[in-house]
């Protein structure tokens, strides 16, 4: 399949997640941490037996060794913050801030990859994230917790972006269905090796009506990332990563249909349009 192809699986699967983790982290008695190491651990137990037999093949642990560690590193610091913040913020409001990430990314596409500059790139990409800002909502009752929220949410973004170069970078020269399993089981780990006390809270989220939706979570969670990385391996990641940051849009629309999150919808529809321009702009020239 094209990259295009899997941009658009992407897009579904990315729209959804945000919303998904939203709300069972909305819940009081859902414990953030806790909540990113059952998630992911499940996540990554579905995907076992697709890899096991596809064939499973370890990455380059010489050349890419010490990478590993620093991006697990980073993204059990971010998925730390990501769950925390998250809770606490509206998800339309979240997504618009995690998708800055993209920034680090297009950098990491040019300076380390060494893919071609095109002004229609750049441009297109300033729109795209000047869309995504639209939906950024201030009030004035809750100024200092939301002012506060959306600096932990540009942190989540730079530290998820730094950590997003480095695994679309040793996604693109190992094997794609081991490199996804992996990735989620080295944050749960890093995570249990500090607290080790959150697996006594484990139990919560295989209960009744949470494990179902657990399960959802992490199938569309799967889907997500491997339409990701595939859409990374086959295009150039200056291209396709502004564009994976249009589910940003998508997010708000499911956020406001499944949590109720309807206010600002003018602005919400104008940052639609504006996000398809820059779309446009992009894959036009």
């Amino acid at each position: 399949m094209n990259w295009e192809v899997f941009v658009v699986i992407n897009l579904i699967t990315a729209s959804l997640l945000v919303p998904l983790q939203r709300l069972l982290l909305r819940r009081e008695e859902t414990d953030p941490l806790t909540f990113i190491v059952v998630s992911q651990v499940i996540t990554g137990a579905l995907l076992i037996p697709f890899t096991l037999a596809h064939g499973f093949e370890f990455p380059d642990i010489n050349k890419y060794g010490l990478l590993m560690i620093t991006m697990f590193g980073l993204y059990s610091i971010g998925h730390y913050l990501y769950a925390h913040t998250l809770k606490r913020v509206e998800a339309s409001v979240f997504s618009t801030l995690l998708n800055t990430s993209t920034i680090w990314v297009i950098a990491m596409g040019y300076l380390v990859l060494h893919e071609e500059l095109h002004l229609s790139d750049i441009v297109g990409t300033v729109i795209i994230m000047t869309s995504v800002f639209m939906l950024m909502e201030r009030k004035k009752k809750h100024r200092l917790h939301l002012e506060k929220s959306i600096l932990m949410g540009l942190l989540v973004g730079l530290i998820f972006g730094v950590a997003l170069s480095m695994w679309v970078y040793i996604g693109k020269g190992s094997d794609l269905l081991s490199w996804i399993t992996i990735s989620f089981f080295g944050t749960p780990l890093i995570m249990l090796a500090v607290k080790p006390k959150v697996a006594r809270k484990a139990r919560h989220f295989f209960s009744g009506e949470l494990l179902p939706r657990m399960l959802i979570l992490a199938v569309v969670w799967a889907v997500d990332n491997l339409a990701s990385l595939a859409a990374y391996q086959h295009g150039n990641v200056s291209i396709i990563a502004p564009l994976l940051q249009t589910s940003a849009i998508l997010s708000v629309l499911v956020a406001i249909i499944f949590l109720g999150e309807r206010t600002r919808l003018r602005w919400k529809i104008a940052a639609s349009v504006v996000c398809f321009i820059g779309v446009v702009l992009i894959i036009s020239f």
